[in-house]
């Protein structure tokens, strides 16, 4: 892939420049006075530019700028959004998440944590997938994916929660994927679940595949607030309609991508749509740019407030830094999660 026109182009005087340690790949320095870039370019330029500086000696990435604890969900977000042709960088990355991969085949939260799992394994796996990586990680994942499952699957707790714990509105036969092992299902980690075994994890059951994909479908329709988009959780708690999160609605809805359009969906991307005028946090902004822009939804007014509000040297959540990135380059770039659209 050849380096974008908006990593060399930068003309003039004031271009400055910086030379990425142990690679051979020069990225000129974005600056006030840069000519001949659009706004998402310079964010995007800036973006990387914060990412490279942050990567860890060992190729991962911590929760904020300063902290020397890689992470898995800043780690596999910052893979995403690297330039292919940041090969020392993106090798490093990619070194280190196979490294600290669990033996079960799932992946902690963060370096020494947990060797049961966490819910960014889906995550890491669809990373790892856009990535190339193949072989014996992938098996190991895949693996892994198909067998956790949320407790509310086990016949105990769907005589729970069909008898005595009738709080939480939910149908124990519809189940996903939990944050951490031995826990009910959870909005964000089923749908980076659905989203691996749908794009690229293989796996010779491939009946087992389909029907862990169909189930995390179903559990994400059951769990949908009634006025469209998703909460962490339940959209329904003691009898009272909970409120729609824009990240996790944008997540669901990317892991819905290919799925016929329905009116659960419609409805979310609605309130997604209605919801983005109004938001001013990055991360949440990032994400909504992600899911509309799958969808062929509007993004270009998001995209220009994102670039408004964000500055990437500001940004301390490694995480956020990725997201906006990945959400800026949708104004003249691919999608990494519109694999579908």
């Amino acid at each position: 892939m050849p380096i974008p026109h908006f990593l060399t182009d930068s003309a003039g005087p004031n271009r400055q420049s910086v030379t990425i340690s142990g690679g051979n790949l020069t990225i000129p320095r974005a600056t006030p006075k840069t000519r001949r870039m659009d706004n998402w370019q310079r964010t995007n330029l800036l973006c990387v530019e914060q990412l490279i500086t942050r990567q860890l000696p060992h190729g991962g990435w911590p929760f904020h700028s300063g902290a020397t604890q890689a992470e898995v969900e800043p780690t596999a977000l910052a893979l995403l959004a690297l330039p292919l042709n940041l090969v020392w960088e993106r090798d490093r990355a990619i070194r280190f998440l196979l490294q600290i991969q669990n033996p079960n085949g799932s992946w902690p939260a963060f370096s020494e944590d947990s060797a049961e799992g966490s819910g960014f394994t889906g995550l890491v796996a669809y990373a790892l997938y856009c990535s190339g990586v193949k072989g014996t990680a992938n098996d190991r994942a895949s693996r892994w994916l198909l067998e956790s499952r949320g407790w509310e699957s086990h016949w105990l707790w769907k005589w729970k929660f069909r008898t005595t714990d009738r709080h939480v509105r939910l149908d124990p036969n519809k189940f996903g994927w939990p944050w951490m092992p031995q826990t009910v299902s959870w909005v964000v980690p089923t749908s980076y679940s659905v989203l691996a075994l749908r794009n690229g994890i293989a796996s010779s059951q491939r009946d087992l595949l389909q029907f862990r994909i169909r189930r995390g479908v179903e559990m994400l329709y059951d769990r949908i607030c009634p006025g469209g988009g998703w909460n962490a959780g339940n959209g329904v708690v003691y009898g009272v309609p909970l409120a729609p999160h824009p990240d996790a609605t944008a997540v669901a809805l990317l892991a819905l991508l290919g799925e016929p359009l329905n009116d659960f969906m419609a409805a979310s991307l609605d309130w997604l749509e209605r919801r983005a005028e109004s938001l001013l946090a990055p991360w949440s902004l990032a994400w909504t740019i992600l899911a509309l822009h799958a969808f062929h939804r509007p993004t270009q007014p998001w995209v220009d407030r994102l670039c408004t509000i964000s500055q990437p040297a500001e940004i301390r959540h490694c995480a956020t830094l990725a997201a906006v990135c990945l959400a800026v380059r949708c104004a003249g770039a691919p999608n990494v999660f519109g694999v579908n659209a």
